[in-house]
Parts: structure tokens; C-alpha cells; sequence
């Protein structure tokens, strides 16, 4: 059995069988998958995908070098690849309510932020392509996806679903090449939920398959982004809520509302995980509310795991 199907094989057997959950999870009976993988995926099995990964991926040779290209009215260039202006939102400044009452997720409070760009759906398949061909990014480090598509990145039939397989390095590298950036939490979260408050980015109600890409730890994978628009946020975002998890520029720390900046927070100077948003394809209702903080370690890639930008104004 090649290192590739060893993992995939090991992967698989973690995300149908291990019950164990992270300290905030203890006591829920529905622990997510990706909370599963967190804790359960030995350093071995990381290392051996690590290798079969670098003899499938070399690493992009030369300088960054974006095609130039002129788009027609109402499109833009992104790594030489004209893209709607409409992917691109602009949310107001101004002050909303951030985390929630109880859990590790709060206290509830009010955060000021300044206005900023974001992208409207997740970084594409093609998206990222275009940026690993131009030079300026590193392929993901597998081309398929969690039930087995192979290839998912390259394929054509999959260039519109979210990339996978990226590590919060290679997705700051991307946000980078266009002068943008991860978004912040708190950016992330306002983005997601607006200025009242809501739980859910389209409102209280309780999801379902109509409104997010969710509850699905045993076969379930990524959907096309923007598939699910009744799930869409107060600004139009797409997919806030299940498909994949997104990385966010923050260091996770358990305590930070506690004493975290009223006025465009950053997140912790330093720490061990990143924080991640939104929740994934296998997530259950509770990881898909919109203060909901998961993590991971910055070099972790996985196949719920994905990534937009934000620029900020």
C-alpha cells in the first residue's frame, strides 16, 4: 500500500470510528470530524502524507510573474484571470456584536472595525490554479478530496467548488500576491453575521441542506461555492456556514475576548493554532454558528479546510 493510500485509509478510519473530542467538545454527543482529526492524526501519518505529498508537488520554480491581461467592464484581474467585480463585497465600518454568552466562544461584546473588501465565495479550484501558474503560489498538498475525487484540483468539473489542501502559510501567500489578506476574526465574523447579532448568517433558524453544506462526517464532500444562497450573509457572502472551514490571519487563544481591543482586533501576537471559521461539509449545527472558533496548527492541510481574502481600506 502506497504512503498516499495509507493515509487516506487511516484518514478515513479516524473520520467514521474515533469518538473522542476535544476539550470543548467533551460533553457533546456529535463531535465533528475535523475537531476528530485535530487530536487523532499521529505526527507519523503526517509525516509519511508530507512525503508522498513532495514527490506529487514540487515546489513552483522561478519568480511570481502575473500574466497581464484587460478585462471588460464589470470584471477584474485576479493572477490573470478575469473574475466579477461582484466576488469582491464591501463591508461599512462600524461596530457589531462578537461572540456569544456562553462557551469558550465568549463573552459577548461590541468590536469597532474599519471598512474592508472580501471575497464573496471561497477560493476556487481555478482561482488558485491561476496563482499556482503564474509562479506566486505552491500546488495543495493533495489533489483530491475527502470521498475520493480524483483529481478535484485540475479538474475541470471542479474548478468552481472551494480548494483544499492548503495550509494557512500557502493561503497567505495567496491573499498576498494580490495585496490582500487573511481576514481577522473579528473581520470574518462580521462579515458572516452582520450588526445584529444573528447566530446563523442567514438569521435563528435552525440549518438545513437548503441554506448550508453541512452534517455529513461520513460521506459528504465539498459543493460547488455559491450553490446555497439562501444561506447567504446580511453583506451576500456565500458559504459562512459548512463547505469548508476557512482560515483566518488570528493565533487562536482560548482567553482573547477577554482582554482583546475594542477597535480593530488582530488576534494574539503569537500562539500555536490559527483559528479557523465557519465550519465544514462535516460539521454539525453548533460548529457552523457564526462565533463558532475552531483551530488548527498552520501546517495542517485537509480536505474541509479552505480559505478567502480581505482587503483592507
Amino acid at each position: 500500500m502506497t504512503k498516499k493510500c495509507e493515509f487516506l485509509f487511516i484518514l478515513f478510519s479516524f473520520f467514521s470510528v474515533f469518538t473522542g473530542c476535544k476539550e470543548k467538545c467533551q460533553n457533546c454527543p456529535d463531535c465533528a470530524i475535523e475537531e476528530d482529526i485535530y487530536d487523532a492524526v499521529s505526527e507519523e501519518v503526517i509525516e509519511d502524507f508530507q512525503d508522498e505529498r513532495d514527490i506529487q508537488f514540487e515546489e513552483v520554480p522561478g519568480e511570481c510573474n502575473i500574466p497581464q491581461v484587460v478585462c471588460d467592464s464589470g470584471l477584474h484581474a485576479e493572477y490573470g484571470i478575469c473574475v466579477p467585480d461582484s466576488d469582491v463585497i464591501t463591508i461599512p465600518s462600524g461596530t457589531f456584536t462578537m461572540g456569544t454568552s456562553g462557551g469558550e466562544d465568549n463573552p459577548l461584546h461590541e468590536v469597532t472595525l474599519s471598512s474592508f473588501e472580501i471575497d464573496r465565495f471561497e477560493i476556487t479550484n481555478r482561482k488558485y490554479r491561476a496563482c499556482v501558474e503564474a509562479g506566486c503560489c505552491s500546488a495543495p498538498q493533495y489533489d483530491g478530496s475527502y470521498t475520493g475525487r480524483e483529481p478535484y484540483y485540475g479538474n475541470p468539473e471542479y474548478d468552481d467548488y472551494p480548494v483544499i489542501f492548503v495550509n494557512w502559510n500557502q493561503a497567505m501567500e495567496y491573499c498576498s500576491g494580490l495585496g490582500k489578506a487573511l481576514p481577522t476574526e473579528a473581520q470574518w465574523e462580521k462579515a458572516a453575521r452582520g450588526e445584529d447579532g444573528r447566530t446563523y448568517p442567514w438569521g435563528e433558524s435552525s440549518p438545513t441542506s437548503t441554506n448550508a453544506n453541512f452534517n455529513s462526517p461520513i460521506d459528504g464532500d465539498t459543493d460547488r461555492v455559491g450553490s446555497r444562497p439562501a444561506g447567504d450573509s446580511p453583506y451576500g457572502l456565500s458559504d459562512m456556514s459548512g463547505n469548508v472551514w476557512e482560515w483566518v490571519k488570528d493565533w487562536y487563544s482560548k482567553d482573547y475576548y477577554l482582554n482583546s481591543p475594542a477597535n480593530d482586533p488582530e488576534g494574539p501576537e503569537n500562539g500555536v493554532a490559527k483559528v479557523a471559521r465557519g465550519g465544514g461539509f462535516g460539521s454539525h449545527s453548533q460548529e457552523i454558528r457564526t462565533y463558532y472558533r475552531g483551530s488548527f496548527h498552520p501546517e495542517e492541510a485537509f480536505s474541509n479546510l479552505g480559505f478567502r481574502c480581505v482587503k483592507n481600506q
